[in-house]
């Protein structure tokens, strides 16, 4: 979202984009995550296939709710299109701005943010201050 980046991809390719980030795009910091691969890029593609293929002896229920995707930043509803999305998912983009926007639209509640840290639950107050987002530590 704006003001808030995040790059994937070659590791020597973003360890220059971290190096040049502060002098040549004045960004407030650069800092390398602590994540296993490439995710949303390329780099994933042979992962995609086999993805696939669990995907396919997976049960996906149909939700209670909407499953708004990162790939597409609509909502889905049946468990067909939440397994594409889901492998699409690999080698897209985040469309962060796209999904937020869409949950904002509707008949958004509440957000849950899983795990250690806030940062997700800043970011949603960036786009609305009233939006109520609950940490929860898992």
């Amino acid at each position: 979202c704006k003001g808030n980046y995040t790059v994937s991809g070659d590791k020597e390719a973003c360890a220059k984009l971290v190096e040049i980030a502060k002098p040549e795009f004045k960004a407030r910091m650069a800092v390398p995550l602590a994540v296993a691969g490439a995710f949303h890029t390329e780099f994933m593609s042979p992962a995609v296939d086999k993805l696939k293929e669990v995907l396919e002896e997976v049960e996906v229920k149909e939700p209670r709710i909407p499953v708004v995707s990162n790939v597409d930043g609509k909502p889905h509803g049946d468990a067909a299109s939440i397994k594409a999305t889901l492998a699409e998912q690999v080698t897209s983009p985040v469309l962060w701005e796209t999904q937020m926007g869409e949950m904002l639209a509707g008949d958004f509640g509440e957000a849950y943010e899983l795990g250690p840290g806030k940062v997700c639950a800043g970011i949603l107050r960036r786009f609305d201050k009233k939006a109520s987002c609950t940490n929860v530590e898992v």
